[in-house]
């Protein structure tokens, strides 16, 4: 395994451990490392505009990150043949939640801005 930065481990040790299904479909899938590299870089982009560009306290931007990029864990109804790895649309190549996190990414905007 490659060496890691610290947020490329927390990113993927929370994968690991809240998403199992996605995780193990983007292993099967071969993506583990991209998805994993586009995420943590969307991450320290979206912290660095909430801290240098919207002058956010750091300690706050960092949560707010994390709550765009962490969600909470996979609820125990979620079926194996539907991971949320899975893309919604067939012809992209990116699973539905890492497309769905690239939109929130783009158009969030933190609560008291």
């Amino acid at each position: 395994m490659p060496d890691r930065d610290r947020l490329s481990s927390l990113i993927l040790v929370h994968w690991e451990t809240y998403h199992p299904t996605m995780f193990r479909q983007l292993l099967l899938q071969n993506r583990l490392e991209t998805e994993l590299e586009q995420t943590a870089e969307q991450f320290s982009s979206f912290l660095y505009e909430l801290v240098s560009v919207r002058k956010l306290e750091y300690h706050k931007a960092w949560e707010l990150a994390l709550d765009e990029f962490l969600p909470p864990e996979e609820s125990s109804s979620t079926s194996p043949s539907s991971p949320p790895a899975i893309s919604e649309s067939p012809q992209s190549t990116e699973s539905g939640w890492v497309a769905s996190m690239r939109r929130r990414a783009g158009t969030s905007k933190p609560s008291g801005s």
